[in-house]
């Protein structure tokens, strides 16, 4: 379906047949608000105290410019060529695969990595940077909303703790780059620095972004003056690496959901640093360009279905789609209502999505994009709220729920007041006793398909079809690194209409 025009693995297990260093392991997707530091006082922020950490953010060291290259893949006129083939030399000592003729560090700087889409390098498990990111996002924004709930210092002392070692404290933390993110090991200077890919790692910035807007409304004593400069220092350096370096402009051209989350980070740390302007022209070139080719008209997202895994995938450039919304809805801008060139709404998308069998592929996944779409649009008729409670009973105790309330998107369609909040809960719990006693207790299809039958009425032969703008330049674009695919091969998703057919429920 897709092309593989590169032999590559991102961190290939030594020896072993190489597959698509994809760290995208299934990890909650719901991308709390701004708007939660609105629920608590806002006060000043305080003006002395002496932070353990520096006041500048770690050395950059040698970054690589704009017009350096992280890609074994020449091109021609702006089409990819073909790898070179690698010596017959090569080919007998690292083949079959795991070889007996190497040792496996051998394997990483003689032998060229197999990309299979979809599927994780065993050899990633052995990395504990992307999971270690993931679970101090995570806990970063858990123990902010803690503290300004309870205001127990000890959680604001976490908080602290935590930015200090992945961002501020020398011995330990992380350049303001990701020079090194998902790197594909192999032989040559291309295999020595990461791919555009793993920009896509730190996609919780968001998360910590947020949980320090809550510290700060929250006055907490934790986050000093020093500690905030420090951190401010370290973001306009990875702003200017993401927009300079030649990884952040790779990822800035892409299609996919790469770019969706690329956006996500620009923008909140754009929002870190004081420049409200910048963070909503980022967020509105998006919507006003890539964005549009991003939805069929039916709901499906091409550039995502056309992968092995199209679930996931179509969840995963939901969860940034809507990241990048709620972002824009702090700002006080509407991207709510924004439409692709075929008429579709991030509503559509995930409508579309939850009337798909996930076919083997994990359903919760989708779960915290239906509660954030339920609290942005509303939930008039309750399919979200049946949704949830057929496929997750206990969704209200979850954190995606708590922070996806309308309360907190003031500029979306459903949010705004207290009386929206009210109504959405209302809604919930009339669904939960009504709609969900026609379901099937053993089955979730009942709720996939009547979330299939409301998608919006939008038929794709209104719009014709056309090329989404990124093959202006190319005939193939790129979806993971060495991985490419056509415009006519993305043309069938488009034209789908729908994925339930009329009549399937009253």
């Amino acid at each position: 379906m897709v092309r593989r025009k590169r032999n590559a693995l991102h961190h290939g297990t030594p020896g072993s047949t190489a597959m698509p260093a994809r760290r995208q392991e299934a990890w909650s997707s719901d991308t709390a608000t701004w708007a939660t530091a609105a629920l608590f006082d806002a006060v000043p922020l305080p003006t002395d105290g002496n932070s353990p950490v520096p006041s500048i953010s770690p050395d950059l060291g040698n970054l690589p410019s704009a017009s350096s290259s992280s890609s074994s893949v020449k091109t021609i006129n702006g089409t990819p060529a073909p790898a070179q083939a690698p010596a017959k030399t090569q080919g007998s000592k690292c083949t079959p695969s795991p070889t007996k003729s190497l040792a496996p560090s051998a394997t990483w700087t003689t032998c060229p990595y197999v990309v299979r889409d979809g599927q994780v390098n065993p050899d990633v498990r052995t990395l504990p940077d992307s999971p270690a990111a993931v679970d101090m996002t995570q806990s970063v924004l858990y123990n902010a909303v803690a503290y300004g709930v309870q205001k127990t210092r000890a959680y604001s002392q976490n908080v602290a703790k935590f930015i200090d070692a992945f961002f501020l404290t020398p011995a330990t933390a992380m350049n303001p780059n990701m020079n090194y993110g998902q790197q594909v090991r192999g032989p040559g200077k291309d295999h020595q620095i990461g791919t555009y890919t793993g920009i896509l790692d730190l996609r919780g910035l968001v998360k910590v972004v947020n949980a320090i807007q809550i510290l700060k409304a929250a006055a907490s004593p934790d986050w000093t003056a020093a500690r905030d400069k420090a951190m401010t220092s370290w973001m306009k350096s990875y702003v200017s690496w993401l927009q300079n370096s030649a990884l952040g402009q790779q990822t800035a051209s892409k299609a996919n959901n790469h770019l969706t989350f690329y956006v996500n980070q620009l923008a909140a740390a754009k929002m870190y640093i004081g420049d409200t302007q910048g963070a909503q022209t980022a967020l509105k070139q998006y919507f006003t360009d890539q964005f549009l080719d991003q939805i069929a008209a039916s709901g499906e997202q091409p550039f995502e279905a056309v992968r092995t895994r199209p679930y996931h995938y179509r969840c995963f450039n939901l969860e940034a789609m809507i990241t990048n919304a709620k972002l824009g809805d702090q700002l006080g801008m509407n991207f709510w209502t924004a439409k692709s060139k075929y008429g579709a709404t991030i509503q559509t998308a995930l409508d579309y999505t939850m009337g798909l069998n996930p076919k083997g592929e994990d359903v919760s996944d989708i779960f915290p994009h239906v509660a954030a779409v339920a609290a942005a649009y509303g939930d008039p008729k309750g399919k979200y709220a049946a949704f949830l409670q057929q496929m997750d009973s206990d969704y209200t105790s979850e954190p995606f729920y708590f922070y996806d309330q309308s309360g907190a998107l003031p500029n979306s369609p459903a949010g705004g007041s207290r009386a929206a909040v009210k109504h959405r809960r209302d809604a919930i719990q009339e669904s939960v006793a009504n709609v969900t006693k026609v379901f099937d207790a053993d089955t979730g299809d009942n709720a996939r398909q009547m979330a299939a039958q409301v998608l919006d009425d939008v038929g794709s032969g209104e719009i014709p079809f056309e090329c989404p703008a990124v093959f202006q330049s190319a005939k193939v674009t790129e979806l993971e690194d060495g991985l490419f695919v056509t415009c006519d091969q993305l043309e069938p998703f488009y034209e789908l209409v729908s994925n339930v057919g009329p009549g399937v429920l009253p």
